[in-house]
C-alpha cells in the first residue's frame, strides 16, 4: 500500500489557515458573533432596519440593526437605542424628553365681552404635531369642569384656542387635555373684569340737576355701584346707584363748586368679576 507523504511545511500552513478562519478577520479578541436576523427568524424582539440581505448559502446571517434590549427601529437607516428618541427617521442625539403640557391666555386679566386667546404647548423631544388638544373649563360658582372645545397641535406642538366676543364674561377656570399621551396642564386661573359704562354731560352749570347713567355687563343685577369724584390723589363716593334688572343704573347729580371735574364708576369685586371700573368722564362745572 502505498502512503501520501505531505510536506511538514504544507501541514503547517493549512492549521494556520483553519485557526484565521475560526478567529474570524477581527481577531480572537475582536471577534463578533453573527446573528441572525430577528425579522426574518420571527424572533419578537426589535427587528433590524434596515432587513440584511446579503449572507452566506443565500441566508441573512448579519448583525441586526436593532440588537440592543430597548431599542427600536427608526425608519430604515436609523436604531435608537434607550434614551434617544426617533424624529424623521433620524435618532436624536438628546435624551427623550418626559412630555408636559402648558397653558397660558392673552389677556389676562380680560374684560368682560372681549376676545381671549387660550395658548400652550406639548413640550416633548420631538413636539407631537396633530395631537389633539381638550379644553375645559370651570365656571365661577361652579365645582364641575365642562368640555368647551378642541383643536390639534401644528408642527412646532403648539396649539391655541380663540374664544370669540362674549364667551368669556365673569372669572373662570382653564386646563387642556392630551388624552393619548395622559397629560394634563395646570389650571389656569382667568381673572375677569366686568364692562362698566359711564355716560353723561360734558358741560353743566353749578346746581343743575345732572343725569349719569351706565351698564355694566354681564349682568349684576340689583348690586350697587359706586360713583366716584376725584379730589386731588384720591377718588371719593359721591352716589351709590342700584343696578336695574337690564343691569342699568341712573342718577341726579348737582355740583356745588365750578371747576373741571373727573368721574368713574366702580362695581366693587365679588365671586364672579374683579373689581372693575369706567373710563373717565370729564365734566366741566360753569359758575
Amino acid at each position: 500500500m502505498r502512503r501520501l507523504i505531505v510536506p511538514s511545511s504544507l501541514l503547517s500552513l493549512a492549521a494556520s489557515l483553519c485557526i484565521l478562519a475560526m478567529l474570524g478577520p477581527a481577531g480572537a479578541a475582536g471577534s463578533v458573533p453573527r446573528v441572525v436576523c430577528p425579522q426574518l427568524s420571527g424572533a419578537i424582539i426589535p427587528p433590524c432596519c434596515p432587513v440584511p440581505t446579503n449572507g452566506t448559502n443565500g441566508a441573512s446571517d448579519a448583525v441586526p440593526c436593532c440588537p440592543q434590549s430597548g431599542s427600536v427601529c427608526c425608519g430604515s437607516t436609523a436604531c435608537c437605542t434607550a434614551g434617544t428618541c426617533c424624529a424623521q427617521s433620524v435618532c436624536c442625539a438628546t435624551a427623550c424628553m418626559p412630555g408636559a403640557l402648558t397653558i397660558a391666555s392673552s389677556p389676562d386679566p380680560s374684560t368682560a365681552g372681549r376676545k381671549v386667546v387660550i395658548s400652550g404647548g406639548l413640550t416633548s423631544n420631538p413636539p407631537p404635531s396633530g395631537a389633539t388638544v381638550v379644553l375645559w373649563r370651570e365656571l365661577s360658582g361652579q365645582s364641575t369642569f365642562h368640555q368647551l372645545a378642541q383643536t390639534t397641535t401644528d408642527s412646532a406642538g403648539q396649539y391655541k384656542f380663540t374664544l370669540k366676543r362674549g364667551t368669556v364674561n365673569a372669572d373662570q377656570r382653564w386646563y387642556v387635555t392630551v388624552t393619548a399621551d395622559n397629560l394634563q396642564s395646570p389650571t389656569l386661573d382667568q381673572r375677569v373684569n366686568a364692562l362698566v359704562g359711564l355716560a353723561g354731560l360734558h358741560s353743566v352749570v353749578v346746581g343743575h340737576a345732572m343725569l349719569l347713567r351706565g351698564h355694566v355687563t354681564p349682568s349684576h343685577a340689583g348690586q350697587i355701584v359706586l360713583i366716584e369724584q376725584r379730589r386731588g390723589s384720591l377718588w371719593r363716593v359721591i352716589a351709590r346707584p342700584r343696578l336695574g334688572r337690564a343691569s342699568n343704573y341712573r342718577v341726579m347729580h348737582r355740583f356745588t363748586r365750578s371747576g373741571t371735574v373727573s368721574l368713574r364708576t366702580v362695581l366693587p369685586g365679588d365671586a364672579r368679576n374683579d373689581r372693575s371700573g369706567s373710563s373717565t368722564l370729564t365734566v366741566t362745572v360753569k359758575p
